[in-house]
């Protein structure tokens, strides 16, 4: 009898594929999850995070062809993520709290004004500081989801938070398709086709969620209140839109938002359930995170260290402002206002999008990443403790007792 082996070729040895990266990507997650969470002042996230920064950073495993397949997984995490937390957006609970629209549209005037005073002071051109006060309106999804669903927060501070960062990115994201075109510093490209361009991401990005929510709920009809029927419908209803996003090349954060908030507000009849996403729901947050560890772009601070600092400065005095502001009418004491505006630190990851900008305006996407990343270092590794430190000293955490008993 005669042993044959597989043929071995040194010159192409074996390559990465989504089902190995996808458990490598959760394995190195729940080490790094498992490392921290014995401290409850300590996100589970974090330790994705740093499980990631060591692999990418660190070992170099992921990077290049193997991050971009990473991504995939990560877009499909933060798209489940805003949908739950564009759900938090009831049109009609904010007809009864009208001072919440006031914090957020004095938050984002005075976010956007003093970053920009403030990069400007610092010696930043005035077209790259407009661009980067409108980036920093958007407080990170994924980050308060997450850190929501861990701690198991529900109250006056929580509904808040969730709601204002859901609707502070949905402003930063119209913001930032109306400043690119008038403030890009592409200058060989025609201010026709800049604007041209994002009045097809805007229109192309309402349009799209219009559809895919029309889809899901006439399926919705068609399959009945059935829990884990509509549960599925969901996800393969995101997937679809994810999708479809990458192929119209649209942002996939703006139809997200507007999908989940037009699956709460619109469906009067009440087709949609409310789910509970759970384990599904965890292994996409330990991708995502993963991911954006291993995404984490090291710039050298002290060029930029400065404007960095003053950024996020300008940033957390905005909202600070703006929630203490109108604390009183919204019938908020000052400690709750004080953790809300602390809840709020975390900027958005995804940076409004820029990378998917690049290929249209690269000269001016070069020149902001590295303020942008830079500021991302900080606020990822230190937004992530400052939110769940708001909460549970709120003491909205419906898991508070579990955390405590499981770490003594």
């Amino acid at each position: 009898m005669t042993w044959t082996f597989p043929l071995f070729d040194p010159l192409h040895p074996p390559q990465w594929n989504a089902l190995l990266l996808f458990g490598s990507l959760l394995l190195m997650g729940l080490v790094g999850g498992h490392a921290v969470v014995k401290n409850r002042w300590v996100p589970r996230i974090t330790g994705y995070l740093l499980a990631g920064m060591i692999l990418g950073g660190g070992l170099h495993w992921l990077a290049g062809d193997v991050l971009k397949l990473a991504r995939i997984f990560s877009d499909m995490a933060i798209a489940l993520m805003v949908y739950q937390l564009g759900r938090y957006v009831d049109l009609r609970w904010l007809r009864h709290e009208k001072w919440l629209l006031a914090t957020l549209t004095s938050g984002a005037l005075l976010c956007g004004a003093l970053v920009w005073l403030s990069l400007a002071w610092a010696g930043v051109s005035r077209p790259l500081a407009a661009l980067a006060a409108v980036f920093s309106i958007g407080t990170a999804p994924a980050v308060v989801m997450a850190v929501l669903r861990d701690v198991g927060a529900e109250g006056i501070v929580s509904r808040r938070l969730a709601a204002l960062t859901a609707l502070n990115n949905l402003v930063a994201l119209l913001a930032a398709y109306v400043v690119l075109p008038l403030a890009a510093t592409d200058a060989d490209i025609p201010l026709k086709t800049l604007l041209g361009s994002a009045l097809y991401s805007l229109c192309g990005s309402i349009l799209l969620a219009f559809l895919t929510y029309r889809l899901m709920i006439l399926l919705a009809r068609l399959l009945g209140r059935d829990r884990s029927r509509q549960f599925v419908l969901v996800i393969a209803v995101i997937t679809l839109t994810i999708g479809a996003a990458h192929a119209l090349r649209l942002p996939v954060l703006l139809p997200m938002l507007v999908f989940a908030i037009l699956s709460k507000n619109l469906d009067l009849r009440y087709d949609l359930m409310e789910l509970e996403f759970g384990v599904a729901s965890e292994l996409f947050v330990v991708v995502l995170f993963v991911t954006a560890g291993a995404s984490i772009q090291w710039i050298d601070l002290r060029a930029i260290g400065i404007a960095v600092l003053l950024l996020i400065a300008a940033r957390g005095i905005a909202m600070a402002a703006s929630v203490f502001l109108f604390a009183r009418p919204a019938r908020l004491r000052w400690r709750q206002a004080g953790l809300l505006a602390l809840g709020l630190l975390p900027m958005s990851e995804a940076g409004i999008g820029l990378a998917q900008v690049s290929t249209l305006y690269p000269h001016t996407a070069a020149e902001l990443t590295p303020l942008l990343a830079g500021t991302l270092v900080l606020l990822e590794l230190l937004g992530p403790f400052a939110t769940q430190f708001a909460l549970i000293r709120s003491g909205e955490g419906g898991h508070d007792s579990t955390t405590t008993e499981e770490t003594r």
